[in-house]
């Protein structure tokens, strides 16, 4: 594998959640461990040269937790004071700007079996996303659409899909929260943001990565086997991840 930097997303505040009793959504705990925990842990193991953290709320609480882990991988942190009143699109750019050579960019809020994210990283091309299988009519998932050569046509959430998206297109799954970019599509993605900041710095990254599809090749990367991979996003979806760890431990 190419000598490969990670950016994880961690400035969001995680309302919908509803657990004033963590200082960050990324401390979910799992048997010990958290979500922060298992991603730091996993790209260690899969020798990633450095981890760029970026961070908002409750950023100092965060860099405590990460240093008291004592890893040998190097991890940077990066501030988005801007978090409150942004998407996390600029998060993706502040990450990206930090990094040199082919990037894994993860969302700090999502559970995975650490085989099945393995396999991802080695063997998915150097620009591809994780896709899962999903409800098609799912209007709060990351829809994802597949144009007839194979490669992303688009991000939809938060809609339901046209008539015409669903005869065109066909549909490749829900984006799961994992993704990589080349060196080289890394500086065009920065280039792109820079040119329509305007529009891109209030938005989640599946807009913007539309726009960007229509003159980059995204692959999408779909998932089948293993347990269940997770976005949490609510309690409801923390229980559900904690349920299928219990019944899988040996898996996650």
């Amino acid at each position: 594998m190419a000598p490969m930097q990670a950016v994880i997303l961690l400035a969001g505040y995680g309302s919908r959640l509803s657990r004033d009793d963590l200082p960050h959504k990324s401390l979910l705990p799992f048997d010990g461990e958290t979500l922060l925990s298992r991603h730091l842990t996993f790209l260690q193991a899969l020798d990633i040269e450095r981890a760029h953290l970026v961070l908002g709320h409750n950023k100092e609480t965060v860099k405590e937790y990460v240093r008291g882990l004592n890893l040998a991988m190097d991890c940077n942190f990066i501030d988005n004071d801007l978090y409150r009143t942004t998407g996390n699109t600029l998060s993706v750019v502040m990450g990206l700007r930090h990094c040199h050579g082919d990037v894994l960019i993860l969302d700090g809020d999502v559970l995975y079996p650490q085989a099945v994210f393995s396999d991802y990283v080695k063997n998915s091309k150097p620009t591809s996303f994780a896709l899962v299988s999903a409800d098609v009519d799912n209007t709060e998932s990351t829809k994802v659409l597949i144009r007839p050569d194979g490669i992303i046509e688009s991000f939809v959430t938060k809609r339901d899909l046209t008539p015409e998206e669903k005869l065109d297109f066909e549909f490749g799954g829900e984006a799961i929260g994992f993704f990589k970019f080349s060196a080289e599509n890394c500086k065009k993605f920065i280039e792109h943001y820079e040119k329509f900041e305007s529009d891109c710095i209030e938005v989640l990254w599946e807009i913007p990565f539309t726009e960007f599809a229509k003159y980059v090749n995204l692959d999408p990367w779909i998932i089948t086997q293993g347990p269940a991979c997770f976005e949490i996003d609510t309690q409801e979806d923390y229980l559900e991840a904690l349920a299928s760890f219990n019944a899988n431990r040996d898996k996650y």
